[in-house]
C-alpha cells in the first residue's frame, strides 16, 4: 500500500500551539503512514479534545484524551 499525503489540521478550529505541535508529531510518525480518511477524522476529533485540555486547561477531558491516544496507537508502558 502506497503512502498517501498526510492532511493538515482543519482550519475551522483555532487549535492551541501545544495541539499543533502534538499533531505534527503524530503527522510525522510512521504510525500514520497508511491511515485512511476515517482514521484522520478520528485524529481531528482527538485534536479538539487535546486542545480543550492544553489550550483551555479543561482537565475534565484528560481521560477521554488518554483513551483516544491509546486507540490511535500511543502506548507508554514501562
Amino acid at each position: 500500500m502506497a503512502k498517501k499525503e498526510k492532511p493538515d489540521l482543519p482550519s475551522e478550529f483555532d487549535f492551541c500551539p501545544a495541539t499543533r505541535r502534538w499533531f505534527e508529531t503524530w503527522r510525522s510518525s510512521r504510525v500514520t503512514d497508511h491511515w485512511d480518511d476515517r482514521q484522520w477524522q478520528y485524529m481531528f476529533d482527538t485534536a479538539i479534545v487535546h486542545s480543550l485540555v492544553w489550550g483551555s486547561f479543561d482537565f475534565h477531558w484528560l481521560g477521554e484524551l488518554r483513551t483516544r491516544e491509546t486507540q490511535m496507537g500511543l502506548v507508554y508502558d514501562d
